[in-house]
């Protein structure tokens, strides 16, 4: 596996992010959009790990253009976090996503499919993505506000996958409902809910909201869910 820091061409500018290639391999691409707190180490290591599963994975930084915080943040810093999120037009960021889409594809580690991770603030992007940006598929782990974007589920064709605590406080079990009783009227979409897993549970860096078990099962599910595509 190697990893670096990469620059993906914007616009009239480049938006940072990291990726990681498998030596020898030719594979689905994983873009990776992160939680508030950026391309942080945790969000690095989902990078590397896919890697080493043979899948090339970009991180971008959906934060690049802020004024006041661009890198990443630290838990303790949840609400310079939080309110950093709020100031990404979602426009905006649903454009980053596509020109990562657009630089995966052109790294010879991509077969030509390319699939979204999104993980908390990363959720919705996810939705977009499979509804307007012909992805390949996309999962999403303890996925924010996912609720507000269903209408969007009527234009997804691809496959995708919703993994969730039940636990958590951020996208509470009522609007974890909501989301599954949209899965349930298509093919090949699926949900999980793990017992006692909390809002950010695939983290190992947050502490006792880090949830290994269901961490582990998730990941499980989602490499068998790209060795399909």
């Amino acid at each position: 596996m190697t990893a670096q820091e990469i620059l993906i061409d914007y616009k009239n500018g480049k938006i940072p992010a990291y990726i990681s290639e498998p030596e020898f391999n030719k594979s689905v691409g994983v873009i990776v959009v992160s939680a508030i707190f950026g391309v942080d180490d945790d969000t690095k290591k989902v990078c590397d790990r896919l890697a080493d599963s043979g899948f090339p994975a970009m991180a971008l930084n959906m934060f690049w253009q802020d004024d006041t915080d661009s890198g990443p943040l630290s838990g303790a810093e949840h609400e310079r976090a939080k309110a950093r999120s709020t100031r990404v037009d979602r426009k905006d960021g649903n454009a980053y996503v596509k020109a990562a889409l657009s630089k995966m594809k052109s790294i010879k580690s991509c077969n030509g499919k390319v699939v979204v991770f999104g993980f908390c603030y990363g959720g919705p992007y996810v939705v977009e993505a499979a509804a307007r940006l012909g992805i390949d598929g996309g999962v999403t782990f303890h996925g924010s506000f996912i609720e507000k974007f269903l209408p969007e589920f009527e234009h997804i064709t691809c496959p995708i996958e919703f993994h969730y605590g039940d636990n958590d406080a951020i996208a509470p079990m009522n609007t974890i409902e909501q989301v599954k009783v949209e899965c349930d009227k298509r093919e090949n979409r699926d949900l999980f809910v793990y017992p006692g897993g909390e809002h950010g549970y695939m983290f190992p860096n947050r502490g006792p909201g880090y949830h290994a078990e269901a961490a582990d099962l998730s990941w499980e599910r989602a490499i068998n869910f790209l060795n399909k595509l």
